[in-house]
């Protein structure tokens, strides 16, 4: 007896095969006169049907609406085009699905899973040696439609910074932590950048709607205060002790002149002042801006209403514990509620449908294929690939139902034979989400190992999908030729420690130390290494470009056992934190920074926030200036905000 799940997802795929069947707009009315599954009764079946239409957009099937020719008055039809529906076979070698699904496994896209675009590609291919985790890239709500407009040559507009922008899309890229559309701004008729964090109410025109224009050369890798209209100089004087840090951090042309203590003076090209004042508040009170008077008066208006404000207030505290009003949430999920056991696994309509869909033409193109070997290509649980394949799939078909309008299904000895699906001949093609987490993970991996297998089949996915890779999208993981990358790599290939000089930019101090290098990560832009470090003994992580020197030493050390984790901070139980009252310029932190509690009161908000280093928090306090108020803490000292103010004024003379 079939249960309610699986007549659910046997209407569905009797649904999916009736719509792309016709060549025309079926009604509503002529769906629920046809296809099998829908209950009687005009308002159950316009209950199911919503739900049903939901559910396939929801796994990235097309499907189309319009208005149905020679209805009046006008009625509503439905239609899954085969050209919008069909996977072109990009005809994968062995080695190169391998490669692919190495490069997914190796380069995560926060929040995304691309195993459901192998099973398009013909099923994943065996687990070998598991492979640690290489990079993480954040995750943007806006990369699939910016995705779609490229490949589908679709003007975009959106709000950016208050303003209405019209763009030809062209070039995805992701650099510096953060994602960045590329293209020609019809309004100011230039090539321009856009972080995609910072647009809104982003929009489609038609398909096709212009022919792209070449990107000038060289106009993402400026730092950020180079990237403007109004073009100056500015000279700043930065202390011996971060000027190797503050010297990685600007373009590698820059001028500039080592003084004999090790100080630096640095003449930098400005066309965004904010920018740059950001970049100079960042070094504290290790760096003055001297000139031109108009930049150094900018930066000290944003200093000295940091001088007064944000002070500990010891009379309100922060809440403890979730509260009846507000939204508290707590740092971890609550432990799940103990069970019997594990169980077997079960896979909802949803879960079946997609593989289904999959592994019906894979099965059907091959002549038949094992069971094992379908479990195991497409995720597929045996118990329940069975009970699909005879009592669900074996009755979907298109009307009138007839045997010959059925599919087909043989299980016999182990092996499964799938006939009569021609509706069903292709694989769904990839949803955006699925193929900008592919292109991302081969792009990004491709540019570390150069791997051929990988550079094949990233071009015949891109092929399918119909895009240029080269062109459409650019993954920058930080600097992974530097030498100190290099030098490490090798420490954790060969097990040997190194000597690093290291600028600890949250407690904004320099330290040399012995570490014993484990592994070597990306994460947001930047290279990392985890290893022991001698002189805290504890494992610590460091960020890979605040490492200014690193000698490997004539000695070894014993790795850990077992998987390393990438971790970028972990903080202990007892770290010091802090908890901020935000107004609404300074709540934009909520989108970049863990909070273990969250805590509104009107349109004011609460958060508590782990404190990794109190030079960090004076940053972070000094850019967010007096609408972000101190109200409680653990560990830090009084006033930090206020007391890195005073100290940068007292620099400048005030």
């Amino acid at each position: 007896m079939s249960t309610p799940a699986s007549d659910k997802l046997e209407r569905l795929l009797n649904l999916t095969a009736a719509l792309l069947d016709t060549e025309r707009l079926l009604p509503a009315t002529e769906i629920a006169a046809k296809v099998a599954g829908y209950a009687s009764g005009k308002e159950a079946f316009r209950r199911t049907f919503e739900r049903d239409k939901s559910e396939l957009r929801q796994m990235g099937i097309p499907l189309r609406t319009g208005v149905v020719p020679g209805t009046d008055p006008p009625v509503e039809g439905y239609r899954i085009h085969p050209r919008d529906y069909y996977l072109d076979d990009p005809d994968l070698a062995p080695d190169e699905r391998a490669a692919l699904h190495l490069a997914t496994r190796t380069v995560r896209l926060e929040g995304t899973s691309v195993e459901t675009a192998f099973w398009a590609l013909g099923g994943r291919p065996p687990d070998g040696d598991p492979a640690p985790e290489l990079a993480v890239i954040p995750f943007n709500e806006h990369l699939a439609t910016c995705y779609r407009a490229i490949s589908e040559r679709r003007l975009v507009t959106f709000r950016h910074r208050g303003e209405f922008r019209s763009v030809e899309p062209v070039r995805l890229y992701f650099t510096r932590g953060h994602w960045y559309l590329g293209g020609q701004d019809q309004d100011r008729a230039a090539w321009r950048h856009f972080r995609l964090d910072r647009i809104a109410e982003l929009a489609l025109g038609s398909a096709g709607g212009f022919v792209p224009k070449p990107e000038p050369a060289g106009s993402l890798e400026r730092p950020p205060w180079e990237i403007g209209d109004d073009v100056g100089t500015a000279q700043i004087d930065v202390d011996a002790d971060v000027a190797d840090w503050a010297l990685g951090q600007v373009s590698p042309h820059t001028r500039h002149e080592r003084r004999p203590d090790g100080s630096l003076r640095l003449h930098l090209s400005v066309a965004n002042a904010d920018a740059l004042v950001d970049f100079v508040i960042g070094l504290l009170d290790r760096a003055e801006l001297v000139g031109p008077p108009e930049l150094r008066e900018k930066l000290l208006e944003r200093i000295r209403p940091c001088a007064s404000a944000g002070s500990l207030d010891p009379t309100s505290p922060a809440p403890s514990s979730p509260t009846a009003t507000g939204t508290d949430l707590p740092a971890t999920a609550p432990p799940p509620a103990a069970t019997a056991g594990p169980g077997p696994r079960r896979l909802n309509s949803s879960e079946r449908m997609h593989r289904l869909l999959q592994l019906i033409p894979w099965v059907a193109e091959r002549g038949g294929a094992t069971v094992a070997e379908i479990t195991e290509r497409f995720d597929y649980p045996a118990d329940g690939l069975l009970d699909d394949l005879q009592q669900v799939v074996f009755m979907v078909g298109v009307p009138p139902y007839t045997p010959d309008a059925l599919i087909e299904v043989e299980v016999a000895d182990g092996w499964v034979q799938i006939n009569f699906a021609d509706y069903f001949r292709r694989p769904l093609r990839l949803t955006p989400p699925q193929a900008v987490a592919l292109l991302v993970a081969a792009t990004g991996l491709l540019g570390l190992t150069g791997d051929s297998a990988l550079g094949r089949g990233l071009a015949k996915i891109a092929g399918a999908l119909g895009v240029n890779p080269a062109e459409a999208l650019e993954i920058r993981l930080g600097d992974a030729n530097s030498k100190a990358l290099l030098t490490l790599r090798e420490g954790c290939r060969s097990h040997r420690p190194a000597a690093i000089r290291y600028y600890s930019y949250d407690r904004d101090a320099v330290t040399e130390r012995v570490i014993e290098p484990y592994r070597t990560f990306a994460h947001e832009g930047a290279w990392y290494v985890r290893s022991f470090c001698r002189l805290s003994g504890q494992e610590r992580t460091f960020r890979i470009d605040r490492v200014s020197e690193v000698e490997l030493l004539d000695e070894s050390f014993d790795p850990p056992p077992g998987p390393v984790p990438a971790t970028v901070w972990d903080p202990p139980a007892d770290a010091p934190w802090v908890e901020l009252a935000l107004e609404g310029s300074a709540q934009w932190i909520l989108d970049y920074y863990p909070a273990s509690q969250v805590h509104w009161e009107g349109r004011t908000c609460r958060v508590r926030l782990p404190v990794g280093g109190i030079a960090w928090l004076e940053r972070l306090l000094l850019r967010l200036g007096p609408a972000a108020l101190v109200t409680a803490g653990a560990g830090l000292p009084p006033e930090p905000g206020v007391g890195a103010a005073r100290r940068i004024l007292a620099r400048y003379g005030e």
